[in-house]
């Protein structure tokens, strides 16, 4: 019997029948019509100046979020909020917080809501001249009363009806006094009288220098109506507004700067040189009013200082910039100069040097130019700005006469040219490699994909020479500003005795100081291609006893201080140790032996939690993955795909176990065809991708680039085969790397290897002494602060140590060596202190800021436009509601509203369909997690189609549930690379808009109930794209996404360094402009100052970062610190005392331990003066004397750690931070063990969240205390009870 015919479908195809008809449209009209939506939203009115909320609706205290005022409170009730006030004040002392930060306000009743729990006034302040005579102020306002209407059904029902209320009154501004009277209500002088009221206060201000006669004057809105017994909103005000301009003339520019750096009445100049330099950058930046609870708006004329009209704003919006690197054809002073790496390649040869050097020079001599340009322009400031103009005028010209001398050396020194040659040519590569794997994204499994997108990326497909030529062009070419800091750094990386990496006080740290997202990577990666190839061109630099090869070694230290950051860098730095080994394998194949037979290898030096420590380690990860055919747990695969061609990579598929020769090995897949990738099984044997992230083999073979993070220099003291890294190197083992004593013991490694397999028989071989590393870089310096900067600054006068080697010249001139040093950041203040501090090294900042922010040759601010929008931010304070409450309110509108312009505009709207959170402290995380699970979840279900009479689409359909991912310290390292890889997954108009939704919905639903496969698969949840993502501090610093463009912050980050990296995470790409929503807590002064001065704060919030506190020679510091330093300095500073046992044989007073201890006390006197070399010393005097006790009271041997070895007893010298007691040989194993960790416990926790965040750990949540209380101002009646009112009734709904 044959089964029954499945019946035909009787939906329509989800994909062929349901059209899309979306409207043309762009990114940044998309983001304009998001903020309208967040406007009307929050501010309201949603329905214009005459709207009638919905029937049933809780009312438009309920309703919006922002604008409104209430009514004056009844005495009683302000006594017990002023009680309950004092209560909560008694309870929390200042500085205490739960989740460990500063010394920060906590939520209670603040001065600025004195008495009550919203407020009931708003207003701002201002200056102008007397001499005006009269203001103009413009008050607005809607009030809500009950007004008859019908519902669907026809019948009259009673809702909210809004009226719009405007007045004016004019102010006279000449004689000081109270000068406020009644806009609506009871006229009387009466202060108590019940009315809405105009406060106005003028003082008189000192005349100005000029003899003008100024005024202040605060103007305040204030609702002094009573409360209303029976309709409670109906004496609330809503959509409030003030504007204020001169009369009768209301164009004329009459409001003052508060301070303006070129008037006559602009006070002294500041005794702090810095602060000087930043009144000079920021001359042109004025303020011109401050808010009172409210946010101020000045409508300033180009070319005006004074505005001509100031009104206030619940919702301020400020749009920050695109800062660019100007390229030829927009700075007509470097027309001539050549860019492309492949072209200055070409040049740099013996016999084009000369035209090299003329295709160079425009970028030293536009420069130059354009610095005697800003020397005249300085003539013309003022006395106390032109001296300050004409000193910074100076340090670029020193800054321009360096770039000069890197192009002069590159003439003077074929090794030089030949170096910076291979740099060109390897970062045209990495470049286009780079993009290549980008454009793979998605399709990375498919090999059929690369040689489609390296036709693209090479210009294969372009219709002639010309425009192939051009493509390549554009795909590898520096910026201006990247190529002249390479050039910067081309004398003291060619000359190791050169004086800017010397030992002496004449060392220079040079500074990157450009915009997130402006391209320093590429900036020192450029210098990383140039220090290898030097390395292996000079070859051994000295003789006998003074010589260091560079055949292999380390040559490049990265450091970072967060694993996050690092692991994104280390794909970016693997892609051009990729390109550099491919060229050195060309040079070899060619019979250029120079380049030697060591590959060019990458090493990812970071925790044990990132990557395993030893062979066996990753041997079983391998195998578990193999077993499981899921890399979730096999910490060893750091790349997901390949760096050369973008093929995806895995750990059970792609990652070999070489037993014999203890190495993991990571093959490319794509190996078949001619064009097979150079790291593949067949064209790379015994080999693979050039990349180490086992710390055993780190050390064997030290790579060229060594990516760590700072944490890992806290082995130094206690692994003596860390030295291998600095070049401390005796013998190599052709079968298993470099050798040492306590490395060998862990490896089984020894003199010689019989036979084995396919293993020949090697024997060790003595080996010259490596050079250490030429150049460290220290990405995003701005986090090398606080505790971490003042340990890492400790731990840097050992580092410093360990790289610096002498030598002496042809000429007899003896040379101290040190590392060349480059630092990157995108915030910074300070920089001269914060670089001494943790270098010991005077600093170069470049490119250098000289007369304008926005223009300092090499980097320019754009006007704004829909080419070139800017970054926009949106400030939230939501007076007298809960931050909770006012979280799921901004969160909801901001993820209905994003799904309404996908509906409506498709792609264009992408990067609005993400919704970026971030957070002060995970405990804030975690409650938004919650919310995004439950009440954020239902109201997108529900909420966008009750709107109002213009109705928006819900988010979900159905029973779909937000796809959310975490970024936090809780994520595992194995997930991080996922899930910052799945986040560049885009929502697609063909799946995601709600027609589509639904009709897939229904085509599933119906092919379930009909047992028939359905048309239109549906897609696994984890190939989903993400709804939202909550993040911490971790995503403030080398997280790229380029599809981001939404985010809400919660709450004003603790420093501004912060709030500017997190908040540059989104609109990095210029076709997907940003907009970033600050959610104020309005209980919180700091952050109730920041709104209320937004629009400058914003304007000025480079200028605004925080200096760096950086102090590694104090008491305290040194009490943590000077062990592990010392140690770590004496240690590896001679091969024979690295070994464990050699701490019971070391010589405290010989000549090496002399000299290790005179350089730190040098560097301590550097840093922090003779106090702090008195400091060090007397600690090292104390240290040698419990060390010299150890080793007569020891019973054996004894060792820098506790050992068995051939069954004898090490004792251990050095205690480990456990949690005891802290003496002066407790040596900590991380940077962050300065202080023991306190741990508590907590009965009764209860549940957090069903489910965890992507990939992190469930939640845990118990009961919060206090949530039942919904009595006035809390706001929480408005979450539970739906501001819209009842919901519909959809099957089995909560509440």
């Amino acid at each position: 019997m044959s089964p029954p015919p499945t019946p035909a479908p009787t939906v329509p195809h989800p994909l062929d029948d349901v059209p899309l008809d979306l409207l043309p449209g762009t990114s940044y009209e998309v983001r304009d019509a998001l903020g309208r939506y967040i406007s009307r939203d929050l501010l309201g009115p949603w329905d214009g100046e005459n709207e009638k909320l919905p029937y049933r609706s809780a009312g438009p205290q309920d309703r919006y979020l922002v604008g409104m005022l209430g009514p004056r409170v009844s005495d009683a009730h302000t006594s017990r909020e002023l009680r309950r006030s004092a209560a909560q004040a008694a309870e929390v002392e200042p500085g205490s917080d739960a989740d460990g930060r500063e010394a920060e306000p906590a939520d209670r009743l603040t001065p600025q809501a004195a008495g009550r729990m919203w407020a009931s006034s708003m207003g701002l302040s201002f200056v102008v001249p007397a001499s005006i005579g009269t203001l103009t102020v413009r008050a607005s306002w809607g009030r809500y009363a009950r007004t008859e209407a019908v519902n669907d059904e026809g019948r009259p029902v009673s809702v909210w009806g809004r009226e719009q209320v405007d007045r004016e009154c004019d102010i006279d501004v000449t004689s000081p006094g109270d000068h406020g009277r009644a806009l609506d209500g009871d006229a009387s002088q009466d202060p108590d009288a019940p009315c809405i009221r105009l406060d106005v206060q003028v003082r008189r201000r000192q005349v100005g220098a000029d003899g003008e006669d100024l005024r202040v004057l605060e103007v305040a809105l204030v609702n002094a109506l009573p409360e209303a017994r029976e309709l409670r909103d109906a004496n609330w005000l809503f959509q409030t507004r003030l504007e204020v301009t001169a009369f009768p003339d209301e164009r004329a520019a009459v409001f003052l700067p508060i301070d303006d750096p070129l008037g006559p009445g602009s006070g002294p100049a500041p005794d702090d040189p810095e602060e000087r330099r930043l009144r000079l950058l920021y001359r042109d930046s004025l303020r011109h009013a401050l808010g009172r609870n409210v946010a101020v708006h000045a409508h300033v004329r180009a070319g005006e200082r004074r505005a001509h009209k100031l009104e206030t704003t619940w919702l301020p919006e400020y749009d920050v910039p695109v800062t660019t690197a100007p390229r030829p054809k927009d700075q007509k002073l470097l027309a001539g100069l050549e860019l492309g790496m492949d072209e200055l390649a070409e040049l740099a040869v013996p016999d084009r040097s000369g035209e090299l050097a003329a295709a160079l020079a425009p970028l030293a001599d536009g420069y130059h130019q354009w610095l005697q340009e800003q020397r005249n322009k300085a003539q013309s400031l003022p006395d106390g700005l032109r001296k300050t103009a004409e000193e910074a005028v100076e340090e670029a010209e020193e800054i321009c006469h360096r770039i000069t001398l890197g192009i002069d050396h590159l003439r003077a020194d074929p090794t030089a040219l030949e170096a910076f040659r291979f740099a060109n040519r390897a970062m045209a590569l990495q470049r286009r490699n780079t993009s290549i794997a980008a454009l793979r994204a998605g399709r990375e499994d498919d090999p059929a994909s690369y040689g489609e997108v390296r036709a693209q990326v090479y210009g294969e497909n372009e219709a002639d020479d010309a425009a192939r030529a051009a493509a390549r062009r554009a795909g590898a070419s520096w910026r201006p500003f990247q190529l002249a800091f390479v050039l910067l750094n081309v004398a003291s990386l060619a000359q190791p005795g050169h004086e800017h990496r010397g030992t002496t006080r004449e060392a220079v740290v040079d500074l990157l100081f450009f915009p997130t997202g402006g391209g320093k990577t590429e900036a020192y990666l450029g210098l990383a291609a140039l220090t290898f190839a030097l390395r292996r061109l000079q070859g051994t630099v000295g003789t006998g006893a003074d010589a260091h090869s560079g055949a292999a070694g380390v040559a490049v230290l990265m450091r970072y201080t967060l694993r996050l950051l690092t692991a994104q860098q280390f794909q970016r730095a693997a892609a051009l140790v990729c390109a550099t080994e491919v060229l050195r394998r060309e040079a070899v194949a060619s019979g250029d032996e120079r380049w030697g037979t060591t590959p060019f290898r990458i090493g990812l030096w970071v925790g044990t939690s990132v990557s395993p420590n030893w062979f066996g380690e990753a041997r079983e990860q391998i195998a578990g993955a193999v077993d499981s055919a899921d890399d979730k747990h096999a910490r060893v695969i750091q790349v997901l795909s390949c760096p050369w061609c973008g093929q995806g990579l895995s750990a059970h598929r792609n990652m070999d176990a070489d037993e014999g020769r203890r190495r993991v090995l990571l093959y490319c897949p794509r190996g078949e065809g001619e064009d097979r990738c150079p790291f593949s099984r067949l064209a790379a044997p015994g080999e693979g991708i050039p990349v180490l992230t086992v710390d055993e083999e780190i050390y064997r073979l030290a790579p060229a680039m060594l990516i760590a993070t700072v944490d890992k220099l806290a082995q130094l003291p206690w692994n003596g085969y860390a030295g291998l890294l600095f070049g401390r190197v005796t013998e190599w083992c052709p079968r298993h790397g470099f050798r040492h004593p306590d490395l060998d013991a862990e490896t089984g490694c020894g003199s010689r290897h019989n036979a084995k397999g396919t293993l020949r028989a090697v024997r060790s071989q003595h080996v010259p002494r490596l050079r250490p590393p030429d150049l460290i870089i220290q990405d995003e310096l701005h986090l090398i602060s606080g505790a971490l900067g003042t340990t890492v600054g400790l731990f840097e006068a050992a580092v410093d140590q360990l790289c610096g080697w002498s030598f002496s010249s042809a000429d007899g001139n003896r040379h101290e060596v040190g590392p060349k040093i480059v630092a990157s950041t995108a915030t910074t203040k300070r920089a001269a202190d914060q670089v001494r501090g943790v270098f010991g090294r005077k600093v170069a900042v470049f490119p250098p800021q000289v007369l304008d922010v926005g223009d300092t040759f090499f980097s320019r601010r754009v006007d704004l436009s829909s080419g070139h929008p800017g970054r926009r931010y949106l400030g939230v304070c939501a007076h007298g509601t809960r931050l909770k409450a006012a979280e799921i309110r901004v969160a909801e509108i901001m993820l209905l509203a994003g799904q309404q312009l996908f509906d409506t505009y498709g792609e264009p709207a992408d990067p609005y369909m993400t919704l970026v959170g971030y957070f002060n402290a995970t405990r804030e995380l975690a409650g938004m997690r919650r919310y995004l699970d439950d009440d954020i979840t239902t109201r997108v279900r529900r909420n966008g189609s009750r709107k109002g009479h213009e109705p928006i689409a819900d988010r979900l359909v159905g029973t779909e549930m937000l796809n959310i991912q975490e970024l936090t310290s809780r994520i595992s390292s194995a997930d991080i690379g996922a899930t910052l890889k799945r986040l560049e997954t885009g929502f697609a108009p063909e799946w995601h808009t709600s027609k589509r939704r639904r009709a897939l919905r229904a085509e599933w639903a119906e092919a379930y109930r009909d047992k028939r496969d359905p048309r239109v698969d549906p897609p696994r949840r984890a190939q989903q794209p993400v709804d939202a993502v909550l993040a911490t501090s971790m995503l403030q610093v080398g997280v790229d996404v380029s599809r981001f463009g939404l985010m809400l912050v919660v709450g004003q980050p603790k420093n501004t360094a912060e709030y500017i990296q997190a908040s540059s995470r989104v609109g990095r790409d210029v076709r997907r402009p940003g907009l970033v929503v600050t959610l104020y807590n309005w209980s919180r002064p700091r952050d109730l100052a920041h709104f209320e001065d937004f629009e400058h704060y914003h304007a000025t919030f480079y200028r605004q970062v925080e200096a760096l506190s950086v102090t590694p020679f104090t008491r305290r510091a040194l009490d943590r610190g000077t062990a592990a330093v010392y140690v770590a300095a004496l240690r590896q500073a001679a091969y024979e005392h690295s070994r464990n046992t050699d701490a019971h044989t070391l010589d405290l007073d010989g000549d090496v331990a002399a000299e290790v201890e005179r350089r730190l006390l040098e560097r301590a006197e550097i840093v922090g003066g003779d106090r702090a070399r008195g400091y060090l010393s007397e600690r090292i005097d104390t240290l040698k004397d419990r060390w010299a006790e150890q080793r007569e009271g020891a019973s054996a041997l004894l060792g820098y750690r506790k050992e068995k070895k051939d069954n004898i007893l090490v004792s251990g010298l050095l205690n480990r931070a456990d949690g005891g007691r802290w003496d002066e040989l407790t040596v900590p194993m991380s940077m962050r063990e300065t202080e023991n960790e306190i741990n508590l416990l907590f009965a009764g926790a209860g549940s957090l969240v069903d489910q965890p965040s992507g990939s992190g750990p469930a939640w845990v949540f118990g009961p919060v205390p206090g949530d039942a209380d919904t009595g006035a101002g809390s706001a929480d009646a408005a979450v539970d009870s739906d501001e819209l009112g009842p919901a519909p009734v959809a099957g089995k709904e909560r509440r």
